[in-house]
């Protein structure tokens, strides 16, 4: 009986090509179909494999054959366990790639299947980081330091740790501002700047932004949008050009002064510490409620996990 489970899925799919393995899927499910009901299943197909099989290893290692016969059972058990748990896996993973666009779950940046090219989960990564220089993971809080892009008073605030230098974390721009909109004022978000070493002036747009923010949270978040739109072509004196530009509007004097002195160095560099003590490998990562999104996942995966979060706050109103 176990080996016809097994023979089934593999009867079924090679009965695509040929005539011949038909007629053993049907046995197969006739026999699947008799031990469900109750019944003896009278099918000589088990006999037919084992016979089969051993026939062909005969002609490779006759000691393996006699294993083979001897052990069938013990076998044709293991295969099953690794099938049915090829099964689970398989639908947990088409689960998760339709709820959130990852076959992984929204907190893992790890191979998809169905994600081949990485695009819903690549992240710019922190190299060389061990378990014993992060310690305990401490999630995140919303800081008063910090800017929130959106409505001060929402609900759900989405904690980003993003780097202005990484393009994943630009290509998620668009996915938070569409989040943003859908959600009408009811979620906000709080932009952290955690700074990536292989990326050129990482720290120092970081800083920049600091210093954008400094002249007030409208001024900021256009000089944040202006940083994502040149990010392949900014310098460290763009960086100033963008902030003397018209629409951002920024005071350069005191722009210029606030970005030289490196006036926000430690804010930067505790943001990154805390994206590291709350165990973030790379930009971008996001944080709703303590649960983790890692990349920049489509819009349903920050759907699904900020709709349960809201029920959940609804629910501690109610």
């Amino acid at each position: 009986m176990v080996l016809c489970w097994i023979a089934l899925p593999v009867f079924a799919f090679l009965s695509i090509f040929s005539v011949r393995y038909r007629r053993l899927a049907r046995e197969s499910l006739k026999c699947l179909f008799k031990t469900a009901v109750m019944q003896k299943c009278d099918s000589e197909l088990n006999q037919k494999i084992r016979s089969d099989i051993s026939g062909r290893l005969m002609k490779i290692s006759p000691g393996i054959s006699k294993l083979f016969y001897n052990y069938y059972k013990i076998i044709t058990f293991v295969l099953l366990i690794v099938l049915l748990l090829s099964a689970y896996f398989s639908i947990a993973g088409i689960y998760n790639y339709i709820k959130y666009g990852s076959c992984n779950g929204p907190s893992s940046d790890g191979f998809c299947i169905f994600d081949p090219t990485g695009k819903n989960s690549a992240t710019s990564r922190v190299y060389g980081l061990n378990d014993w220089e992060i310690g305990k993971v401490v999630l995140p809080k919303v800081s008063t330091d910090d800017p929130i892009i959106g409505n001060k008073n929402a609900s759900l605030t989405i904690i980003e740790f993003g780097c202005y230098q990484c393009p994943y974390t630009k290509k998620a721009e668009p996915i938070v501002q569409e989040v943003l909109e859908h959600y009408n004022g009811r979620v906000n978000l709080q932009f952290k700047s955690f700074e990536i070493p292989n990326h050129a002036l990482s720290y120092q747009t970081g800083l920049a932004a600091d210093c954008a923010y400094e002249q007030g949270a409208d001024k900021y978040l256009k000089y944040h949008k202006k940083l994502f739109e040149n990010q392949e072509n900014t310098t460290y004196f763009s960086m100033v050009d963008y902030a003397a530009e018209p629409e951002v509007g920024l005071d350069i004097k005191n722009f210029t002064a606030c970005l030289v002195t490196e006036k926000y160095k430690n804010e930067v560099r505790n943001d990154t510490i805390e994206g590291l003590k709350a165990g973030v490998e790379g930009t971008p990562t996001f944080f709703i409620n303590g649960q983790k999104i890692v990349g920049p996942k489509p819009f349903k995966t920050f759907k699904a996990v900020i709709d349960d979060e809201l029920e959940k706050i609804e629910e501690q109103k109610g």
